[in-house]
């Protein structure tokens, strides 16, 4: 028993070997796009990330490669075919949809079959690109940091450190759709030199949405801002700060700064943190909700007001943002903020939530913003560094 203990211990030792040397001849696949194809229905795009030996030992290179299909799978084999090494999709994080695809609701048959039949789906993050993919991508590579640890962070870290992007995994995006309670709302990107649409709600406001975020960066492309959803079409665009607005009633907000105009013409801006969860009501046909925020004036360094005087501002230029917000997506039949979940509570059965029209009584849907603010410091006095 003792000779067969240390031999099993070298065939398990063996096999770890071995396994760790087959794993140095994968390309790892780290994004995933899908667009119309030109001769098949869908064309997929891939950004590979793929291990080469040199004289100076093991480099990373980053390669971009497509193929045109009519599933997921026929394209993963055309893609393996034409590429060396073998392509494996365990470290995949981002799944990037063409604007002109969703704007269409054409990913649908695609996205519902093709992800299913891997663990693809529970490490994807779901965003929209207003160009083509293979651009996009390409753009997200930097000189200084061809690790593209920048992707990662302009869709996910993003979200939760600013509140300009919206972040959504692809099993939420396709309970969005399937479900109905709630729209998605996709985290939206571009490459900096293209023109992008206007913000739905209509604002000539610092455009924090992206490719037109005004910043110096070693990226052609850039994560702000969001694509906003009736079901499985896509109905336009929010740019950061409305982006804002929308997570504060949904719950996902959890800091960000936003950009006023005071009376006397100055701008103001304002870093807001998340106290509480918001409360929803929703009665007869009409939501309320109360927002809890903390703020702190980052510029200028002295606010003619009184702290009371500056939350009343606050107040008032917040819910009437929250409104202006509201009324657009209303408008596109989007329920983004996601007053149909508290809709489906008043339904004993699933069978008798799928049965009623929500969208229909969305339509005539009234609601009330409530926000309360507390100052994190007195606005007369100058803001220490």
């Amino acid at each position: 028993m003792r000779r067969i203990i240390p031999l099993l211990l070298c065939c398990l030792l063996s096999v770890g070997c071995m396994h760790s040397k087959n794993l140095d001849e994968y390309a790892y696949v780290l994004n995933v796009g899908v667009e119309r194809g030109t001769t098949m229905p869908y064309s997929v795009t891939v950004l590979v990330s793929a291990p080469e030996t040199g004289g100076e030992g093991t480099e990373v290179k980053n390669v971009v490669l497509s193929a045109e299909a009519r599933t997921f799978s026929e394209a993963a084999e055309t893609l393996n075919a034409a590429y060396p090494s073998r392509l494996s999709f365990a470290r995949t994080s981002l799944m990037l949809l063409s604007e002109d695809l969703v704007r269409e609701g054409a990913q649908s048959d695609f996205l519902d079959f093709a992800f299913f039949k891997t663990d693809l789906w529970q490490n994807l993050r779901v965003a929209v690109t207003n160009g083509r993919i293979a651009e996009t991508f390409k753009g997200w590579v930097s000189d200084s940091d061809p690790s593209l640890r920048k992707i990662k962070t302009s869709v996910g870290e993003l979200a939760a450190r600013s509140g300009i992007s919206a972040d959504i995994g692809y099993s939420s995006y396709l309970e969005c759709v399937r479900d109905g309670r709630i729209d998605a709302l996709l985290a939206y990107a571009g490459v900096n030199e293209w023109s992008l649409e206007a913000d739905m709600v209509g604002n000539d406001a610092y455009p924090y949405r992206g490719g037109s975020l005004l910043t110096d960066s070693t990226l052609k492309t850039t994560t702000a801002g969001s694509a906003v959803f009736d079901g499985d079409r896509m109905v336009g665009v929010l740019d950061g700060q409305h982006t804002m607005a929308v997570l504060m009633v949904t719950g996902a907000f959890r800091s960000g700064e936003l950009l006023f105009t005071l009376p006397d013409g100055q701008p103001l801006s304002v870093k807001l943190y998340r106290v509480r969860k918001p409360k929803i009501a929703l009665k007869d046909s009409t939501a309320t909700v109360r927002l809890y925020l903390e703020a702190d004036v980052v510029g200028p360094e002295t606010v003619s007001m009184t702290s009371d005087e500056l939350k009343a501002f606050l107040k008032v230029q917040m819910e009437e943002m929250l409104m202006r917000v509201f009324l657009a997506l209303r408008d596109a039949n989007s329920d983004a903020m996601g007053f149909g979940r508290f809709a489906a509570k008043r339904f004993s059965t699933a069978e008798d939530w799928e049965a009623y029209d929500w969208k229909a009584a969305y339509r005539n849907l009234d609601a009330v913003f409530m926000v309360h603010v507390k100052l994190a410091h007195n606005p007369r006095e100058p803001i220490l560094e």
